[in-house]
């Protein structure tokens, strides 16, 4: 189904990535697109401690959140969705090789970004707390309501693991290809919240543990986890609430 995306990438340049080293959430997602897809890529450290302090997310962001890219023109712009997009029209790696992939895999993208920032966001919302390394994030301890938001949280998570679940192929992939950046994406974060043994996707569903034993073989992949790319080692961004019962 639809037009094929193939060839050699088009000339974008090296690009600049800025990210507060240390960190997977969406940082996760950014090593490993860069690395399966080939790019040319800077990685900028932003200090975190001059990010949360106060004034520091306005001076050294452009929505208060990162990571960001830079284009070779110097045109500077964050939302993770929009960079992997941008990235994929020149490394067809990450576009996929269909109309339909494409589709999917922007698909996949934004419900996957929209998920984690239901789950990751704040304390007691979503019930799950942040890490406190170095102490930059509220200790869920002081929230004794936190396990029964956790359990009311993932009593909506739940369904929607299904329905990755019902989409991906038994050959453990969405697409055609199995590497655009949907995927990928999809892929990041479910590694986090199975590292986090987070009750909506323990176990992880067979098509889901399919498709998570085929990205973590891509060499990209394996770099980003094992924290060889540019962007370094990352810890771990959230935990499971069921330990502070």
């Amino acid at each position: 189904m639809g037009a094929a995306c193939s060839g050699e990438p088009m000339p974008l340049g090296q690009v600049k990535i800025f990210y507060t080293k240390g960190f997977q959430s969406r940082g996760l997602i950014m090593a490993a697109i860069l690395e399966v897809g080939g790019v040319d890529y800077e990685q900028v450290d932003i200090n975190v401690e001059d990010f949360f302090a106060p004034g520091g997310k306005e001076k050294l962001s452009i929505w208060g959140f990162m990571p960001e890219m830079q284009l070779p023109d110097g045109t500077r712009f964050a939302e993770i969705c929009a960079m992997c997009e941008l990235l994929a029209n020149y490394y067809p790696k990450l576009k996929g090789a269909t109309a339909a992939d494409n589709g999917i895999s922007m698909m996949l993208g934004s419900r996957m970004n929209d998920f984690y920032s239901m789950i990751s966001t704040g304390p007691l919302g979503p019930g799950i707390a942040m890490n406190m390394t170095r102490g930059m994030w509220e200790d869920p301890k002081q929230f004794p309501d936190l396990l029964k938001a956790y359990e009311t949280r993932m009593e909506t998570a739940t369904p929607i693991i299904k329905k990755f679940e019902d989409l991906c192929l038994p050959a453990g992939k969405f697409t055609s290809t199995g590497t655009t950046w949907g995927e990928i994406f999809v892929w990041a974060f479910l590694y986090q919240f199975r590292y986090a043994k987070l009750s909506c996707c323990t176990p992880m569903p067979p098509k889901l543990a399919k498709f998570m034993d085929e990205m973590e073989k891509l060499e990209g992949v394996k770099k980003a986890i094992a924290g060889t790319t540019q962007m370094g080692k990352q810890e771990v961004h959230i935990i499971d609430a069921k330990q502070f019962k």
